[in-house]
């Protein structure tokens, strides 16, 4: 490592020389040429700096090398240790593999049917005296029709309470069936073209267009009905 420090010092104190005095000159060796201007005698000088800073680091880094030196060997003992007891089990552990629990496999949710809202909603009345007795439910609102797809199933005078239409099926859940439940029954059961009612009867209806529709009778009198009614847009 001195032999890297001393030519830096050597070549830096030559430089800071020559930048000094500006003659040609020798020292250690190194012959430096005259230096005339100022702005080269201040860049040899700053090289001559530059190279004193880089042989003290070299000086530092050796010395500091020496200082550390090679780390000492542990000792070894020439005396024969008796053997350490051994704290490895005797016999091998036991592995339990747990066993496979059976994941029940979840039951897909049937899709969520799609709202169809409601087309028409209002009091349809049927009157035997009529020349048309029944009500087109496709048109908006409902249209008079001679029987339409809901009707009276007789002309002028009615003995029984009796309703006509395209496709009706009596309805015997609780409360009103919804269009879903409308659905269901039209597809399930043969659509009648004539139904027996009475005061409180409730049913679901398919129209000419394919529409689904619900009726409750509010009263019914031989020939002259009061029904209430809801038709559903198509899906």
């Amino acid at each position: 490592m001195v032999g890297d420090v001393v030519p830096l010092w050597t070549f830096g104190l030559a430089c800071l020389l020559a930048a000094v005095v500006g003659e040609a000159l020798e020292a250690g060796g190194i012959r430096m040429p005259a230096l005339r201007r100022k702005e080269v005698r201040i860049a040899v000088a700053l090289v001559g700096v530059v190279a004193l800073v880089l042989g003290l680091v070299a000086f530092r880094a050796g010395h500091t090398s020496a200082e550390s030196g090679p780390s000492p060997s542990p000792a070894v003992s020439t005396t024969a240790s008796a053997p350490a007891p051994s704290t490895a089990p005797t016999t091998a552990p036991t592995t339990t593999t747990a066993a496979p629990t059976n994941t029940p496999t979840p039951t897909p949710l049937p899709p969520t049917p799609t709202t169809v809202a409601v087309r028409w909603q209002g009091t349809l009345a049927l009157d035997g005296d009529a020349m048309e007795t029944g009500w087109a439910l496709d048109s908006l609102p409902p249209s008079r029709a001679p029987l339409g797809d809901l009707g009276l199933s007789c002309l002028l005078t009615c003995d029984a309470d009796e309703l006509s239409g395209n496709a009706l099926v009596a309805w015997t859940g609780s409360g009103l069936p919804s269009r879903e439940q409308c659905v269901e029954l039209l597809n399930t059961q043969l659509g009648n073209r004539q139904l027996d009612v009475q005061d409180g009867s409730i049913g679901c209806a398919g129209t000419q267009d394919q529409r689904v529709a619900r009726f409750k009778v509010l009263s019914a009198n031989g020939d002259r009905f009061s029904l209430s009614v809801t038709v559903w847009q198509l899906p």
